[in-house]
């Protein structure tokens, strides 16, 4: 039995929705620390160059 009627049907629907969500959850946190860490340097490359 295979379809929507199957019982494994919605814990194979859940373990790929669960798969995507943790997959978009481990992208912006990435891209925002590297954002943090290129704001953090300029800033202090200008604070150097300031002096």
């Amino acid at each position: 039995m295979s379809g929507c009627c199957s019982p494994n049907y919605r814990k194979s629907v859940n373990e790929k929705e669960e798969q995507i969500n943790h997959k978009g959850k481990e992208k912006l946190p990435l891209f925002a620390k590297i954002i943090i860490i290129l704001i953090t340097a300029g800033g202090l490359l200008a604070a150097f160059l300031a002096k």
